[in-house]
């Protein structure tokens, strides 16, 4: 996982239909760019994503160029998903992408952010839902699975899981290695769980169609009324 540096150059978060270069080229402030291109947050969040984050946070708010891109985060899962062995007992050792992280543009050195990161999950598909310490489990499907905990600094997690079948990979990958998504959220003072399961969900669409997953899981736009 490759991780932000401090002061790291920003792209305004734009919105619907508005483009950004994504390549680092503006300053601390935000930088519009060239037209024709989507910032990653923007496909993951998608319109009214945006919206939502644009509208819960007062400040002017900017994304940070030096996350990873879908591409890169598809080989990552790729190597991982055909390494893993179901002869090997072993806790495997997997390595996250971030793909977006939204700050404000001013005072871009503070903590507060909303982040999404995406790779191979180190539990299983089939782990049992319901409420336990590691959270709140809620079948969304056969193929997705949603996990909402508070970590212990007090702040919520919201997680994604998705089957995901890659071509290559040793039967039954799917379910022992599935992708999990993270959405972390301290920046828009949003504390309604839905609401950030909505957008989670939207971009695990985004990464389940960009990975190619040959199941085709179906990813809805709107999580089970389970999910308070």
């Amino acid at each position: 996982m490759r991780k932000t540096a401090v002061g790291s150059l920003l792209v305004l978060l734009l919105g619907a239909g508005s483009c950004t270069s994504g390549n680092g080229d503006g300053d601390e402030d935000g930088t519009e760019a060239t037209a024709g291109e989507q910032t990653t947050c923007e496909q993951l969040l998608g319109a009214s994503g945006v919206d939502w984050v644009k509208n819960s946070t007062k400040d002017k708010t900017g994304v940070a160029t030096d996350s990873e891109t879908l591409k890169s985060a598809r080989s990552l899962f790729y190597s991982y998903a055909k390494a893993w062995s179901p002869k090997s007992s072993e806790i495997p050792m997997f390595t996250n992408s971030e793909l977006c992280r939204v700050l404000k543009t001013a005072g871009a050195s503070g903590n507060k952010n909303l982040s999404i990161h995406y790779g191979a999950s180190i539990v299983p598909f089939h782990e049992k839902s319901g409420a336990s310490e590691a959270g709140t489990a809620t079948a969304v499907n056969a193929d997705v699975k949603l996990v909402h905990k508070t970590a212990r600094n007090g702040t919520a997690k919201y997680y994604v899981y998705i089957k995901c079948r890659v071509s290559g990979a040793p039967e039954g990958q799917e379910n022992e290695v599935p992708i999990e998504g993270v959405m972390n959220d301290t920046l828009t003072g949003d504390t309604d769980t839905r609401t950030h399961m909505k957008y989670l969900l939207h971009s695990a669409g985004v990464v389940a169609r960009s990975f190619d997953c040959k199941n085709n899981p179906t990813v809805p736009a709107d999580p089970p009324t389970a999910v308070k």
